[in-house]
């Protein structure tokens, strides 16, 4: 599970929602890299490191911006080990785990 992987630190987090939803609330320790505006983070992704998992997530249900995201990264630019935490931040928070 992606509460797994976060209490044994195996992974890193990234948040594909917009900046605004970041700032209000977010996965303790999670990156933002909003999926509308990946072009403005290249930076970031480019200090990413590709030996690491990521696992990417935004708001769950209809919102789409962590498949997107993880497609670009997978697709593009060979990123191997990508997963998407599907239900995403409303489920994580539901669940009481560590926000900031």
């Amino acid at each position: 599970s992606a509460y797994l992987i976060y209490q044994n630190k195996e992974g890193i987090f990234i948040d594909a929602r917009d900046t605004i939803d970041y700032n209000i609330s977010h996965i303790a320790g999670a990156i933002n890299i909003p999926y509308d505006y990946y072009e403005d983070y290249e930076d970031i992704i480019d200090n990413l490191d590709r030996t690491l998992l990521y696992i990417i997530y935004c708001s769950g249900g209809e919102c789409s911006l962590s498949i997107d995201l993880a497609d670009y990264l997978f697709e593009d630019l060979y990123f191997e080990n990508i997963l998407v935490y599907e239900s995403g931040f409303p489920d994580w928070k539901n669940n009481g785990y560590s926000v900031e």
